[in-house]
């Protein structure tokens, strides 16, 4: 699946994301709040969901090469949070839906956790 359709099944507002950015396909997803998990992690996944609202969601996107971050619970994402998507062209979307729903879409979809299939 590409971006595109993943923002269609979580309901998302896209807020940062070039066109040919949101072609992009998409295998491997992972739900934290914990930003130092993914940063441990062994594996890149492809999309990160999280309720977290700082910059720093898109400084781990950044380091770790995920394509895209998804912002869940109807937060809307700080000014300073889509500016930083925008310089490191991390795809930045929001959703209403909460994390444990968000994942559940995306798995039912056929999106897995990398490592944790």
């Amino acid at each position: 699946m590409n971006l595109r359709e993943l923002a269609d099944i979580l309901e998302a507002t896209i807020r940062h994301g070039e066109d040919e950015a949101l072609n992009d396909e998409v295998s491997r997803v992972v739900a934290s709040d914990l930003m130092s998990d993914i940063l441990a992690r062994d594996d890149t996944p492809d999309v990160l969901l999280t309720g977290l609202n700082t910059v720093q969601i898109i400084h781990t996107a950044s380091i770790s090469g995920i394509k895209a971050v998804v912002i869940v619970r109807g937060k809307t994402p700080a000014q300073g949070v889509v500016a930083r998507a925008e310089e490191e062209n991390i795809v930045l979307m929001s959703t209403k839906i909460g994390l444990f729903e968000a994942s559940g879409r995306l798995y039912a979809k056929g999106l897995y956790s990398s490592g944790a299939e």
